[in-house]
């Protein structure tokens, strides 16, 4: 049931307004606007009411917050339980990556966890989440999807009054996106919440793919990958060449040489089809075996499983892709859907922002690759010329011929145990050739040899399903021309 939502469209629900020499208060476009101007230690409150909701088993509260101006080291967050400025309770971070929960009591303070050091804080100017649960006889509280502390119901919701809003301690400029106040639709008796304390909300988290290099991988191996990939001779020979100086590199490192700083990122562009999620796996499994990725996973994700619905969750689903890759490779696919063209207000922007930061914080903990079309790519990176200067490394994979095209059909074959009669490879040859002269920049590649293939194969089985017993391995096996007629 939802009790109380504010995502600040309008002023329907009432907050205080107003500018003096002391605090401003308003509405602007999507937030509140709370500027408190006075310096020293003083501290000051907006606040609202809604539905009584203190004495609920179950409850939620949601609050997105944005540090937009002020000193570091002191407070700004959420109140609740108020009646007047002198009692409330307070959860409230700093912009140094500390966080208080505290009551006051006729204007004392009585706190519950005094400026604690908290990582999970987006520190300085930056948006935050918070969230304040009741679950049964407990209140949990999160940051950024983090259980961060809990304490008994019975301390933090005996409540002087009903009013809840925002408190800043100093001076400080802060933005709230959102407050959503929720509780279950019926009561539910009280559940076991004696969870892992690094917990993270679904909502919140990255939807990825996550590959892992095999067990018994060796530099060897790699290189034999890399050799016997379709075509990309450009690319192989780059690839090549960044595996020496990295090998270079380390030596040095080993006799006490300089070296030179290292980026692991990098870009591959190209039509769709040529196998860019393929070179990427490899990316991670060299970078391992060069010793300079402990796992050499591969995190694979694109925008849909980054963007969020709402100011603060990409940022924090972009957050949350970054730690899962950490040690390995965070790969994005069709990365230039994180900037659409003709949208100035698209949440992907907040995605880039985490991304090139964190391209710097980790760069020898984290390789991020961004993959997509060519000339996507190349907008995306003349809008962000942050990003675009952290990506040093760029391979161009080109459309497949049509002899490289036969050579994939011929192995999407032998590893599914199928033979090629001569006919069917003369009219195969035929087919890419009139394709290939015919592509634009959406033609396949890949993808068409496979669904050629894919095809082909049900063409087969509807041909020989009728006299199966009557075959031998060798003719259950093989594709001839005539299975190739839907082309």
């Amino acid at each position: 049931m939802l009790i109380f939502e504010e995502h600040f469209q309008d002023n329907r629900c009432s907050w205080v307004t107003r500018d003096s020499a002391e605090c401003s208060l308003e509405l602007e476009v999507s937030h509140y606007l709370f500027d408190h101007k006075r310096a020293g230690d003083t501290y000051w409150l907006s606040w609202n009411a809604a539905e009584f909701f203190y004495d609920r088993t179950e409850f939620h509260i949601h609050i997105v917050l944005e540090k937009a101006a002020g000193v570091e080291d002191h407070g700004y967050g959420f109140v609740w339980g108020l009646s007047d400025v002198s009692n409330f309770f307070e959860f409230v971070i700093s912009g140094n990556g500390y966080y208080r929960i505290t009551e006051v009591k006729d204007g004392s303070f009585i706190n519950y966890t005094d400026w604690k050091r908290c990582d999970r804080i987006h520190r300085s100017n930056a948006v935050n989440l918070l969230e304040i649960d009741r679950v049964g006889n407990w209140v949990e509280f999160y940051i950024n999807s983090t259980l961060v502390d809990k304490f008994p119901a019975d301390k933090l919701m005996d409540v002087p009054g009903q009013n809840f809003g925002f408190v800043i301690h100093d001076k400080i400029k802060m933005k709230v996106h959102s407050l959503i106040v929720s509780a279950p639709d019926t009561e539910k008796e009280p559940v076991d919440t004696n969870h892992h304390a690094q917990e993270i909300k679904p909502e919140t988290k990255a939807s990825f793919l996550e590959h892992d290099p095999p067990e018994d991988d060796t530099l060897e191996a790699v290189f034999a990958d890399l050799k016997a990939l379709v075509g990309h001779d450009q690319t192989k020979h780059q690839l090549f060449s960044l595996a020496n100086f990295l090998k270079v590199q380390t030596e040095r490192q080993q006799r006490g040489l300089k070296t030179v700083e290292t980026s692991l990122h990098l870009m591959l562009y190209g039509p769709p089809g040529t196998g860019k999620t393929t070179i990427a796996r490899l990316v991670g499994r060299l970078y391992k075996q060069l010793g300079f990725l402990p796992r050499g996973h591969v995190v694979e994700t694109d925008r849909a499983g980054i963007i969020g619905g709402y100011i603060g969750q990409t940022a924090l689903r972009a957050e949350s892709a970054v730690q899962q890759a950490l040690s390995g490779v965070l790969f994005i696919d069709e990365a230039h859907a994180l900037a659409p063209e003709n949208t100035p207000n698209d949440f992907g922007k907040e995605a880039l922002q985490i991304l090139i930061k964190r391209m710097e914080d980790y760069r020898d903990r984290l390789a991020i690759v961004v993959a997509g079309y060519t000339d996507e790519m190349d907008r995306l990176l003349e809008l962000n010329p942050g990003f675009k200067s952290r990506l040093n490394r760029l391979f161009y994979l080109d459309h497949y011929t049509p002899n490289e095209l036969l050579l994939i059909f011929k192995k999407f074959c032998h590893d599914n145990g199928y033979i090629l009669d001569p006919s069917a490879v003369i009219v195969l040859q035929a087919t890419f050739e009139v394709a290939y002269a015919k592509r634009d920049k959406s033609f396949g590649n890949g993808r068409f040899a496979r669904a050629l293939f894919e095809r082909s194969i049900e063409q087969q089985a509807n041909r020989i399903v009728a006299y199966l017993q009557e075959l031998d391995d060798y003719q259950i096996n093989l594709i001839v021309a005539e299975d190739l007629s839907f082309m």
